[in-house]
């Protein structure tokens, strides 16, 4: 039932309104809808029980099928309502389409950075040391943001690899060879033997990195998140808010899962990621 007992409704019938084309093709235990034909959902409440491994063999089963599976958390869609729009609009071939190679690839600072990725990307902003964006005209289309380069023993004496982070075009937006770009851009810039980046398994194949040459090279174990219900805001563990960890650390008696359950958290979890490798000739 969830937070909400109209959550799958209320994404129903907005996805109704929109595209017409949608359907119910499962409602237990499951609840999966079909957009188009194109794009299947999988509504998941808040309270529901199911398991990372119970999900992730669902996916698998639509995946053989050829079918895209997605999983939309309530939290997700009352908090990044928009994005998860802008996504599904993506995923049916609605989007505006540009080119990349009419755009100018700029340094973008701090703040303008975390403006567009609130607005564009289903994960907000996090910190990082590169930020650079694609402008058409006087419009930032495009913003692709990058760790800064860590030199990794393992693999030789002189070996760096850097992590690209996030990504995000304006919403409706499709760049035709954006990321390339900003890609090919920060190479220029920052030299390294690799560049890694991750796919949530929530929301993707992967295949956008397969068509740029990065190389498949693993999945991660699905991650854990706490969701306090009157933000609907998600945390990582590590990353929970100072004054919870605080009250946390000074009550000496409940394990951290109980102490965010009385203090209004719901424990939640993605899928994992796919884990990708781009090679360079450095």
């Amino acid at each position: 039932m969830g937070i909400n007992p109209l959550f799958q409704e209320d994404f129903f019938l907005t996805i109704q309104a929109k595209y017409h084309a949608v359907e119910n093709v499962q409602t237990h235990p499951f609840y999966v809808i079909a957009i188009k034909g194109t794009v299947y959902v999988n509504l998941i409440a808040l309270d529901s029980t199911f398991s990372p491994q119970q999900l992730l063999s669902l996916q698998v089963a639509y995946q053989q099928k050829g079918i895209l599976l997605v999983h939309l958390w309530e939290d997700v869609w009352i908090s990044k309502r928009e994005q998860v729009l802008s996504r599904i609009h993506s995923f049916c071939g609605q989007n505006k389409s540009l080119h990349g190679r009419k755009a100018k690839v700029v340094e973008v600072d701090t703040i303008a950075a975390k403006t567009f990725l609130e607005a564009n990307h289903l994960q907000g902003y996090i910190k990082t040391k590169y930020s650079f964006g694609l402008m058409f005209g006087d419009e930032l289309s495009a913003v692709a943001c990058f760790a800064a380069s860590r030199p990794m023993k393992s693999k030789g004496e002189h070996y760096k690899s850097a992590e690209l982070v996030r990504f995000a075009t304006k919403a409706s937006t499709t760049i035709v060879g954006g990321l390339g770009k900003l890609v090919k851009h920060f190479l220029q810039e920052v030299p390294v033997n690799d560049l890694m980046t991750y796919a949530d398994r929530d929301w993707s194949l992967g295949k956008g990195y397969d068509k740029l040459g990065f190389h498949f090279s693993g999945t991660t174990e699905p991650v854990i998140f706490y969701v306090d219900i009157k933000t609907m805001n998600r945390y990582q563990s590590h990353r929970l808010p100072k004054k919870i960890l605080t009250a946390f650390d000074e009550q000496k008696i409940l394990n951290l899962d109980d102490f965010l359950t009385q203090n209004g958290f719901l424990k939640v979890f993605n899928t994992g990621n796919l884990k990708y490798h781009l090679y360079t000739n450095v």
